[in-house]
């Protein structure tokens, strides 16, 4: 049997507390990596994190498998971070050259000199230091 049908079969025979350690690490994991809980908070996200991982490679048959999982996982948050990532950078680029597009370079610059002041510039957001914190 090829590999990924070894890594199938143990798909196939994952069981309750298997189920619950995975759904522990998804649901630790982004929260250990995000802005959004402070040091203590992440500390105890990660800390759940490698216990459920942990737990979930000792209970899988063979232990390899559930290594290869857990990597998987981690592969597959990482995916969707970065997916999410574009998506927005792309979002604000297009919000970005949204008025100069809608109105053109030239009639922008015309209605700027007729009224004998600079074109309005967008002022930029206030950024906290902290995502999260109040």
């Amino acid at each position: 049997m090829s590999v990924i049908g070894e890594i199938r079969a143990s798909l196939d025979a994952i069981g309750f507390e298997q189920q619950l350690c995975v759904f522990a690490f998804l649901a630790s994991y982004p929260l250990s990596l995000g802005g959004l809980l402070q040091g203590r908070g992440r500390r105890t996200a990660a800390i759940a994190a490698a216990v459920s991982a942990a737990l979930f490679v000792l209970l899988t048959d063979p232990w390899m498998h559930g290594v290869l999982l857990v990597v998987a996982l981690m592969g597959g948050v990482g995916m969707f971070i970065v997916v999410v990532y574009g998506l927005e950078q792309m979002q604000r680029l297009a919000s970005r050259d949204a008025p100069s597009a809608a109105l053109g370079e030239s009639e922008t610059v015309a209605a700027a000199a007729g009224a004998g002041a600079e074109p309005e510039r967008r002022r930029k957001l206030a950024l906290r230091r902290r995502a999260g914190t109040t």
